[in-house]
């Protein structure tokens, strides 16, 4: 075989080999999201069961607002639900939350809030999942944390964590 040809293969492979192994162990959630400090993405979303009504992020200002990218095919999402309602219960009037169903059915988003506790705030439908391309969801769930301003002051990737949830909500109030 040619020297000069397996040499040149291997500064062309040899790089991209590094780049692979030094990404393999990397925890996703330590990788800062490019929206945090910047005005949250604009949407007006389909509310489940709510008659043809739809919510809007501007109808939210001036209060913090939460925001859960979710749906129902999620096994995380089912564990972390409990502790959204929790936290929405606790800080009714003074935070915001929203549910973002991200490619899910109607019919399954009902059945699987009627069984994991209901709904303490509304569940939007990500109809032709605009919203969740705006805020670049990667992987289920996802959460973002919005002060007064319409801000992006946190991305919290995987579940959440209900002590660090509620330092950072208070952070915001």
């Amino acid at each position: 075989m040619n020297k000069k040809v397996l040499a040149a293969g291997f500064v062309l492979v040899a790089p991209l080999v590094w780049v692979l192994a030094e990404s393999f162990g990397a925890d996703p959630s330590h990788i800062p999201s490019p929206l945090v400090g910047k005005p949250a993405p604009a949407f007006s979303l389909p509310v489940l069961d709510g008659n043809g009504a739809t919510l809007s992020l501007a109808e939210t200002r001036g209060k913090p607002t939460v925001i859960n990218f979710w749906a129902t095919w999620c096994d995380t999402c089912g564990y972390e639900h409990p502790l959204l309602l929790r936290l929405a219960r606790t800080y009714e009037g003074r935070v915001h939350f929203v549910g973002i169903a991200y490619l899910d059915k109607e019919e399954n988003l009902r059945k699987w809030l009627s069984s994991h506790g209901g709904q303490a705030f509304p569940t939007l439908i990500d109809v032709g999942t605009s919203a969740a391309v705006a805020y670049g969801v990667g992987r289920l769930p996802e959460s973002y944390l919005i002060d007064k301003q319409g801000v992006i002051q946190h991305k919290v990737f995987g579940a959440i964590d209900y002590g660090d949830m509620v330092r950072r909500i208070e952070e915001m109030l």
